[in-house]
């Protein structure tokens, strides 16, 4: 009966354990799935209150958004953007406590006119990054309140960050808002920030206020002992946290309802399960003892115990088993300890292998954890043996995952454990530093335990000797990529192109796979039919001959596109076989296509353009750097009147010619065309100078010119184009001087007829009315009277007939330049002071000439004229009772200066320009006609001479500067002034 308890205790206690730990269990499962499911009810409450909140704060932003993106706010002013804010706020008053503009400087403009500077504020350097800031709750520098600020970028139309909109809400408004969000259960809703302070609560505020809420933490307990289940999240965008807390009791009332319901159920199987129990133990134990006790015998070490036939039972298989399992046990015993011994032999064999290898060996597991390593294994990686068993080969190579090893030890072992090929593996040493190493895998036996054999061998040599050939290739690719032209190589035995750079995509538009897929053909396919049979001797006999190293070669391959193009061949031998004969050559092909054709055009062009210059009417001249003269074409032969033979080559300052300038100089050699290109290296254009050829001969010319430069920008020399304008400058001197001589004449004759209208008129209106007088005097025979009035007639008459005289003189003057001689001054002038005896005898006068032998160029009438009016004009107009007039000459370089002064009483500064004008007489009550000074000037004029008039209000002296000599082509006036 105590066995029967014994066993019935040993059933149904472990029974009950069951039971018991089920029930745990379950209601441990239970509660973990209720509280999950409470979690994602509150986790989606809490989502959607917490979309209420953004909901809240978007509609805000939307707001200010809209202001920021209105022009007057982008490109207005401070006092703009304040008025249109103030008109915003008002009809957003309800939502909103107010408006206003932050200054990147931190300057806040309110729409109330206050300004504060918030450039201390943390959330300011956000405001500056251009971003939207929703801040915690603040006190307001302006009113004292406390207040939310959310706050919205301005940009520009070019997006310049302007400064930033804000509005403030009241934390009444936030709070209101939140407390209007309903929770179920008693359960309640918080808004905190990140510094712990609440902002607002639906209910409960007190109580959240004096909680802080952890990270993580689980539930919160009020003041009254009630545990709430908390769930907590982050507003996005703001720093805010929102927390949803539900009364446990509400939850727990559900989960206790379940737990009595099950602890019913729990209590009615025990019940069955131990009466159930009382029923079959006594029948189901008492058999078993005889075998626990056979069983302890053999435990205990008696080899020999075993069951007999009579205390099988019921139990005979049971015994039976029992039996033969000890005697397979007694001979496996025997085995075991003859293949020990054999073990122990080979494993002494494998030890002095293992250790003695050169590679690495590893033996592990199949979960990757080191059982034995060899000597090699511990230097490679700097561990002692002792430290490398047992640890992770997760340890030692750094990309082991053991997804990955099962993977392949799977595959090992279903071929039979052979040997997998090598893979290469990163290795850590004990320092942390790493090596490549290249890993052979096997699964072998040891022991009766299936683990993994890893023989690892040190690839650091190999894989630098990998990179260095990796490298050079890489760097002969793109060498030979790179190159310019087409580089291939050629072999001779096939007569066929074993490679081909890229460029022959480039060049010819075919791929490197179909040329050397052409193999023999490459001849007939690519390269023109004309040059085929050269190409071959070229390739093939040209190492033969004795040649250069380097051949070089021109032909035409055929593009895709059907076109012939020309190609420059450079070749070398790059093989030969044993006997030192050529097997290979390698080449290199230029595309020389647009340098032939450039050649051919160049040509035709060089031709067309000496064609152009030999039968171009222009004159061209090309010279050197050195101003030597390189060409000159037939019109410039024409114009320079020389053979170009016999200038050609010579230098261009060796001309014997002189240049002169345009004023009749001579010409620098530094202010030539030539010169002045070399000097300034840019064009000129009309450069006029003057090449007298001899005492007769001359050309006016025209230059153009422009620089030459070689291919390394240096000034190579100079093209000039030539023109003789000589006609063209003497017919604009004669044109310019029939306009100047027709304005003059205009002008006088303007005047003349002013004049003569007026002069002529008063002597005919003296005619007429003493002719009546005339009359009546005779009527009244009055002699003396009409002696008077006949000598008034005639004196009227006699003033007329004078001015027709000096007006007929001056007509004549310049109407004939032949009449023009070398004449000697001073005979003329004593002519015309003969012709002024009587006058001079008659008012007592002096007249001083100091002239020796100077000639003057002119006409011998005009010139005494001229002296005789001088002369006359210094005696007329002289009151005084001795007048003097001295005359002086002098000869100045190719003139003759002549002075002419008198002791008279001068002429005023504001009338000297007036005196040599027609009919102009300054003293009405002189003699004559107011012609003289005009026919003075007008000769001067007409001898290309000067006159001037000099007076200081004591006399007056006249200076003329007449030519003493007949002027050349160089020196004529008309030539030098245009």
């Amino acid at each position: 009966m105590n066995l029967l308890r014994k066993y019935f205790l040993l059933g149904a206690i472990p029974a009950l354990i069951a039971v018991g730990l089920s029930t745990i269990l379950d209601y441990q499962i239970t509660q973990r799935l209720l509280r999950e499911q409470i979690d994602q009810t509150l986790e989606a409450k809490l989502d959607a209150k917490r979309r209420e909140v953004r909901f809240f704060l978007d509609k805000h932003f939307s707001l200010l958004e809209t202001l920021a993106a209105t022009p007057l706010v982008k490109d207005g002013t401070i006092p703009e953007i304040l008025d249109f804010l103030r008109i915003q706020e008002l009809s957003a008053r309800q939502r909103i406590k107010g408006l206003f503009f932050d200054e990147l400087d931190g300057t806040v403009h309110d729409t109330n006119n206050t300004t504060f500077n918030v450039f201390d504020r943390d959330y300011f350097r956000e405001v500056i990054k251009g971003n939207k800031v929703t801040t915690r709750i603040l006190q307001s520098r302006g009113s004292g309140q406390d207040i939310l600020l959310l706050i919205a970028p301005v940009h520009t139309d070019d997006g310049t960050l302007k400064g930033a909109l804000g509005l403030t809400i009241l934390d009444s408004q936030l709070i209101e808002f939140v407390r209007s969000m309903e929770v179920s259960r008693g359960g309640f809703l918080a808004l905190v920030d990140d510094s712990g302070r609440m902002i607002a609560a639906s209910n409960k505020a007190e109580f959240v206020r004096k909680q802080i809420v952890l990270d993580g933490q689980p539930t919160l307990t009020d003041e009254n002992g009630t545990r709430y289940l908390v769930s907590v999240t982050r507003v996005p965008d703001t720093s805010w946290d929102l927390i949803v807390a539900i009364p446990e009791i509400e939850v727990q009332g559900v989960y206790n309802r379940m737990a009595w319901s099950k602890v019913t159920a729990v209590a009615c199987g025990i019940t069955a399960a131990v009466i159930l129990a009382l029923f079959f133990s006594e029948r189901t134990l008492r058999p078993l003892q005889q075998i626990i006790k056979t069983f302890r015998q053999y435990a205990k070490g008696d080899q020999s115990a075993r069951f007999s036939s009579k205390s099988r039972g019921e139990y005979a298989i049971l015994a039976e088993s029992f039996n033969h399992m000890a005697d397979e046990l007694d001979a496996a015993r025997i085995q075991q300890e003859k293949h020990v011994r054999r073990i122990e032999s080979s494993e002494d064999r494998f030890r002095r292998l293992f250790d003695g290898a050169a590679d690495a060996i590893f033996l592990r597991d199949l979960n990757g954890i080191i059982i034995d390593a060899n000597q090699e294994a511990c230097r490679s990686l700097g561990y002692q043996r002792e430290e490398l068993l047992g640890i992770s080969v997760s340890r030692i190579d750094t990309d082991w995952k053991i997804e990955d090893a099962h993977r392949l030890w799977n595959q090992l072992a279903r071929e039979g454990g052979r040997y997998h090929p090598l893979v290469e593996r990163m290795h850590r040493r004990k320092d942390g530093s790493t090596f490549p190493v290249e890993i052979r895998l096997t699964l072998i036996e040891r022991e009766g335990e299936t683990m993994v054999m890893s023989a690892a061998r040190d690839a650091t040599l190999r894989k630098a000797a990998e990179k260095q050939t990796k490298q050079a290739k890489d760097f002969a690719e793109k060498v030979i990529n790179a190159s310019p032209g087409v580089i291939y190589i050629f072999d001779l035995a096939t007569q066929s192109v074993d490679f081909v750079n890229q460029n022959i995509e480039k060049e010819l538009g075919f791929t490197k796979r179909y040329l050397e897929e052409l193999g023999p053909r490459f001849f007939t396919e690519i390269i023109h039919p004309d040059d085929i049979s050269r190409a071959r001797l070229s390739s093939t006999q040209w190492h033969e001959t004795g040649e250069p190293e380097v051949r070089r070669d021109t032909f035409r391959l055929r593009h895709s596109d059907g076109q012939w193009t020309w190609f420059e061949f450079h070749w070398v031998i790059f093989q030969k076989d044993p006997n030192g004969n050529p097997t290979q050559i390698l080449g290199v092909a230029t595309n020389t296509t647009d340098r032939i054709l450039a050649q051919q055009q160049l040509v035709w062009e060089k031709a067309l353009l000496d064609q152009v210059m030999e039968t171009s009417v222009a004159s061209v001249m090309v010279v050197d750097a050195q101003g030597n003269i390189k060409f000159l074409n037939p019109a410039l032969e024409k114009t320079l009147r020389v053979g170009r033979e016999l200038v050609q080559g010579k230098n261009i300052h060796t001309f014997s010619w002189k240049i002169y300038d345009m004023e009749g100089k001579p010409l620098d050699v530094e202010n030539r065309p030539f010169a002045r290109v070399k000097s300034t290296l840019k064009p000129i254009n009309d450069v006029r100078y003057r090449i007298q050829f001899g005492p007769d001969s001359y050309i006016i010319a025209s230059t153009n010119g422009a620089p030459l430069f070689d291919e390394t920008g240096e000034f190579a020399g100079a093209v000039f184009a030539l023109a003789d304008i000589t006609e063209r400058i003497e017919s604009e001197t004669v044109r310019e001087s029939l306009i100047r001589n027709l304005e003059e004449t205009n002008t006088e004759l303007k005047q003349f007829t002013y004049t003569v209208s007026h002069d002529l008129k008063s002597p005919l209106i003296t005619i007429k009315g003493f002719l009546g007088i005339l009359a009546e005097d005779i009527e009244n025979q009055d002699k003396s009277a009409i002696e008077e009035d006949l000598s008034i007639i005639g004196s009227a008459a006699d003033g007329m007939k004078q001015l027709l005289d000096d007006l007929l003189e001056l007509s004549r003057i310049g109407r004939n330049i032949k009449t023009r001689t070398m004449i000697l001054l001073d005979e003329v002038t004593s002519e015309a002071i003969t012709l002024l005896a009587g006058q001079i005898e008659s008012r007592n006068a002096e007249v001083y000439c100091d002239i020796e032998n100077l000639h003057v160029y002119g006409d011998s009438v005009q010139i005494r004229q001229l002296m005789q009016n001088l002369i006359e004009n210094g005696i007329k107009h002289n009151r005084g009772p001795n007048p003097e007039v001295i005359i002086k000459a002098r000869q100045e370089d190719e003139f003759v200066m002549i002075e002419i002064t008198d002791n008279g009483p001068g002429v005023a500064i504001e009338y000297q320009e007036r005196i040599f004008q027609l009919f102009d007489k300054l003293d009405p009550d002189s003699e004559g006609t107011g012609i003289g000074l005009a026919i003075v000037k007008r000769i001067v004029d007409f001898h290309g001479g000067t006159i001037e008039l000099h007076s200081d209000g004591k006399g007056c002296t006249f200076r003329l500067r007449l030519p003493a000599s007949m002027p050349d082509q160089g020196g004529d006036a008309r030539f030098t002034q245009s």
